[in-house]
């Protein structure tokens, strides 16, 4: 039986906006069904698909095919006015489900499956149109007609190796919540708190502790992570420069995604990236052009204060760490056996590399809330992504996480 739907108590909006951004670069994966409606709708038919492939073969777990892109990366059905040729022919039902339900994701939990909308869409990213809750009779339609999945899932990880059932596991991701939409604190002042509050779930012997105990822990601690944070925020250190080093290798990975860039998947594109990626790990002199994202600037300009007089700006990237915590989107996306600990330093990193491919992406004007709803939109796209969900990237974030140096990250670069 499908879990019942909810939304967020933090309403988010959406209206699609025609600017056809999702269909820049995106995978979409193709379903049986939605392989089969593509076939019947007879597109090798039309002049312009005579001698094209519309679909390909997908070699990743759970689907046999994904929709084409031409070399720019664009979808194959993307029309130059950024509408979709499959809707426009024969409408929305007609489109492959991903295509239908996008920015709107169903998270399932235990006993129900929320209802977010991805902010890899700038509509949703800032919040312009409808609520969520006006949507959820649309996508109980769709579960019905087995067209999505609500079906409850294993609880992640609590820390490596150790499991423990979803009770225990929801308190733990619900205090995290509570530190992350905090009030009372700035959004690098919490983003710190969760990161101690991780260090210690990781630190404590929580093998030795009944589930009852974990929870109460995960409580106390969520109260005492305000005074354990002071210290970052007092002597506001430059991180290591290995620290920079990995820091500059994974940003570049989240760059790639910007809707800005170009997405082929070809040996040019491979190589920009390679080059791209040795000139941020030497991290001096100047940095590369990549598209019509990111100018020429100096490595030396992007580590100053950012100066940014508008704390509206900030807004799209805090919304998007409260609405991933609320969600648990951050600790249940595609990431294979990452454990909670290691969600949490991965929502923690995007804030500082928001922050400093902001800095990149505006190094020649003042930035402003449209550039910061760009970086968004690059920063969702990465949460499930492959190479941003792998073993290595884990490593990376172990690595960062070593003697508060992921703190000093994400304190250095809010400045």
């Amino acid at each position: 039986m499908p879990l019942p739907i909810v939304t967020l108590k933090n309403d988010e909006r959406w209206d699609c906006q025609r600017c056809g951004f999702c269909c820049r670069g995106s995978l979409i994966l193709l379903s049986v069904e939605d392989a089969q409606r593509l076939r019947s709708q007879k597109w090798d038919e039309q002049p312009e698909y005579e001698k094209t492939r519309i679909m390909v073969r997908h070699r990743g777990a759970g689907s046999s095919f994904r929709l084409a892109h031409r070399d720019d990366g664009t979808c194959i059905f993307l029309n130059e006015d950024g509408l979709c040729r499959i809707h426009t022919k024969f409408g929305l039902e007609a489109k492959p489900t991903v295509c239908r339900t996008f920015p709107m994701q169903l998270i399932p939990h235990e006993k129900h499956a929320v209802l977010t909308y991805r902010r890899a869409c700038p509509s949703a990213a800032a919040d312009r149109g409808t609520l969520a809750n006006e949507r959820v009779a649309l996508i109980k339609q769709m579960v019905q007609g087995d067209c999505l999945k609500a079906e409850a899932i294993v609880p992640p990880l609590l820390k490596s190796g150790e499991q423990r059932n979803w009770k225990t596991i929801r308190i733990v991701l619900e205090s995290v919540g509570d530190l992350l939409r905090d009030g009372r604190y700035p959004p690098v002042r919490r983003l710190v708190h969760a990161l101690q509050f991780a260090r210690n779930i990781d630190a404590a012997k929580t093998r030795r502790l009944t589930d009852r105990q974990i929870a109460e822990l995960a409580r106390t601690l969520a109260e005492l992570m305000p005074e354990e944070a002071k210290p970052f925020f007092e002597d506001r250190k430059s991180p290591t420069r290995i620290s920079k080093i990995l820091f500059r290798l994974t940003a570049v990975s989240y760059a790639r995604l910007h809707p800005h860039c170009r997405h082929e998947a070809n040996w040019s594109m491979r190589l920009d990236l390679a080059r791209t990626s040795w000139k941020c790990l030497r991290g001096s002199g100047q940095t590369p052009v990549w598209g019509n994202a990111f100018p020429a600037a100096t490595f030396e300009s992007l580590e100053e204060p950012l100066g940014i007089k508008s704390p509206d700006i900030y807004l799209p990237l805090s919304r998007l760490i409260e609405t991933t915590s609320e969600s648990f989107l951050y600790a249940l996306a595609n990431r294979g056996r990452w454990s909670v600990t290691d969600s949490i330093r991965g929502l923690a990193l995007l804030f500082p590399i928001g922050m400093w491919l902001l800095r990149w992406q505006a190094s020649h004007h003042e930035p402003t809330s449209e550039d910061m709803l760009n970086i968004v939109v690059t920063l969702d796209r990465g949460q499930g992504e492959q190479s941003l969900s792998s073993k290595l990237q884990r490593l990376k974030l172990a690595m960062l996480g070593f003697n508060g140096e992921l703190e000093r990250l994400v304190v250095w670069y809010a400045r």
